[in-house]
């Protein structure tokens, strides 16, 4: 095959810097999220009806697979970046939809073009953060050559790969936040109680949470002036409580938030819409 028929890799976005250290942030790459995310592409798979969708994110030198539907389960998690047909829509935030990939000059020399499994249709949605950078994209694609969506299938699909999105930053945001919350604690405790370990302070912890506490967590605590007799927070706990800005609600939703994700998710087909 000579130079010019070559599938060729697309330009570098102008805000490129940029966008790879959005993707550094969101803490997924190389990270088996599948279980969360999985539910994008099925619902995807639903709204297109096309047998293959998948998510990605890029950096600098290869697209990492969140999930994906319709592909076969051993494939690898990711894939060098200058074979991807997702990296030409890293420069825009509108979808890339190619109906006839045969007939684009982008894309008709691509190996899965040209040969086995001969993908027809392309529809790339671009996975776009609050600062609107393209961190990758929710994907279908298809073999059959009558396949396309029509304007409907593509706002809804535009709606969904928005929700992705919206979730990634939200994880993001958690993340961070209990990173700092965390290194306040560690701080805090090392200034007012020097001799604190990590078992004194687990104990604090499942205190404030509420668990049930064994005889040997009562003592560590009651050592430390932070219970009573009556096995209740001193004044002492309650200041270092607030303090370190970790009352038992906020505390409580750190810990159940993730648990109510799949739940969220399990309505959103329903709540999605055209209007």
């Amino acid at each position: 095959m000579s130079e010019e028929n070559k599938f060729s890799p697309a330009p570098i976005p102008k805000n490129e810097e940029r966008r790879l250290e959005a993707v550094r942030r969101t803490g997924v790459m190389d990270v088996d999220n599948k279980d969360l995310f999985i539910v994008y592409n099925e619902l995807a798979k639903q709204i297109s009806n096309m047998p293959v969708s998948y998510t990605g994110l890029i950096d600098e030198r290869r697209q990492y697979m969140l999930c994906h539907v319709g592909l076969p389960e051993d494939m690898p998690a990711d894939a060098i970046r200058e074979n991807t047909f997702c990296q030409y829509a890293l420069n825009s935030t509108e979808p890339l939809i190619i109906e006839n990939c045969k007939e684009d000059y982008r894309f008709k020399y691509h190996p899965i073009v040209t040969g086995p499994p001969f993908v027809h249709f392309y529809g790339g949605f671009p996975i776009v953060n609050q600062a609107g950078l393209v961190l990758g994209t929710l994907c279908v694609t298809d073999t059959d050559s009558k396949a396309k969506l029509d304007q409907d299938q593509i706002k809804l699909l535009e709606k969904l790969t928005s929700r992705l999105a919206h979730q990634l930053e939200t994880q993001v945001a958690q993340r961070e936040i209990t990173a700092s919350k965390t290194k306040s604690l560690l701080l805090e405790t090392q200034r007012k109680f020097p001799d604190f370990n990590i078992t004194d302070l687990i104990a604090f912890l499942s205190l404030i949470q509420g668990d049930q506490l064994g005889s040997k967590e009562k003592q560590l605590l009651k050592n430390n002036k932070l219970i009573n007799d009556d096995n209740q927070m001193t004044d002492v706990a309650r200041l270092f409580q607030k303090k370190i800005g970790l009352d038992s609600g906020i505390f409580r939703r750190m810990v159940t938030s993730n648990d109510n994700i799949q739940e969220n998710l399990d309505n959103m087909l329903n709540e999605l819409d055209i209007s």
